[in-house]
């Protein structure tokens, strides 16, 4: 394991969401572990490094609102698309399920920046199970996601 790495100040950003590297606990990339396909993180790229930890003192929370992040952006852009190679016809179904998708991923991200809000935990301690409860209801279908 390497130093977990993100090009934003401020932890994981659409940066680390959208690129093909596995990510860590905390949701940045680890250094030993980056895809051969990323443009984002390997030094050879010369991007600027904005933000890292070591592993030891990784906060281990984080990966599931950047994961969600990911599916939130693309899903946004295949409704763009979609309106894009509408032809005027005055029904779309790829339009149609592609806003379907846009709004189930917005509904998705929310319930994990809720499940993983560090504030929250800090503020809620006894009561994270009532936060847990509200984002199940935003987000009922929780998927595993890589």
């Amino acid at each position: 394991m390497g130093t977990h790495i993100g090009r934003s100040w401020e932890g994981p950003s659409d940066i680390e969401a959208l690129c093909p590297c596995p990510k860590a606990p905390c949701g940045l990339v680890d250094m030993g572990n980056m895809s051969d396909e990323c443009k984002q993180h390997p030094p050879e790229n010369t991007k600027t490094i904005r933000t890292s930890h070591r592993p030891e003192d990784c906060p281990e929370i984080g990966r599931d609102v950047v994961v969600a992040m990911g599916r939130t952006i693309k899903a946004r852009e295949a409704v763009v698309k979609a309106a894009d190679e509408w032809d005027g016809v005055y029904f779309s179904f790829e339009l149609d399920d592609a806003i379907d998708d846009y709004r189930a991923a917005v509904e998705h991200e929310a319930a994990e920046r809720i499940r993983n809000s560090e504030r929250l935990r800090d503020f809620t301690d006894d009561h994270m199970g009532d936060c847990n409860a509200a984002a199940d209801e935003i987000d009922p279908d929780v998927e595993e996601t890589t």
